[in-house]
């Protein structure tokens, strides 16, 4: 039972530092404008968003494509870019966290992708119950891991 109540303990306390930082992360300015410009040439649109959940709130969603940083997304922000049509790697991590998350978009020029960023179950588990070694052993298990998790939720013509 004390393990129990320990660990709502443990819980409550994280939302309430968390709480206020909910807002952390930004995205890259650049970006911004895209959603009413039309496409360019042999390009896809990539819409990706971080959910709204409280589960690991705190740090930024890191996001890359191709090796190159587009955003850092607190909870329920986005950004838009534009890439070139082809094999696009993305991935998303977040600091304290020694794995990234990563897929490969076979993007199709003059389409739109909506790509969901959200919080990995195993991860916020293993680290709340477990600490700093928790998170070392699920990392260890896991080599597409970390905080996140990055999955695509719609792709259809853009328009």
């Amino acid at each position: 039972m004390a393990a129990w109540l320990r660990f709502l303990c443990v819980v409550g306390l994280m939302f309430l530092v968390a709480t206020p930082m909910t807002g952390c992360g930004s995205t890259i300015d650049e970006n911004a404008s895209l959603a009413g410009r039309p496409l360019k040439g042999a390009q896809a649109r990539l819409k990706i968003f971080r959910t709204s959940e409280f589960v690991a709130a705190v740090p930024a969603a890191r996001v890359k494509v191709d090796g190159r940083q587009v955003a850092e997304l607190g909870v329920g922000g986005s950004t838009m870019l534009d890439v070139p049509a082809g094999s696009r790697t993305i991935l998303v991590d977040a600091g304290g966290h020694p794995n990234v998350f990563s897929i490969t978009l076979k993007a199709k020029a003059g389409m739109f992708y909506t790509l969901e960023v959200s919080p990995r179950t195993e991860a916020a588990v293993a680290g709340v119950l477990f600490g700093v070694v928790g998170a070392l052993v699920e990392a260890g298990i896991n080599q597409n891991g970390g905080t996140f998790q990055l999955r695509v939720v719609d792709a259809k013509p853009a328009g």
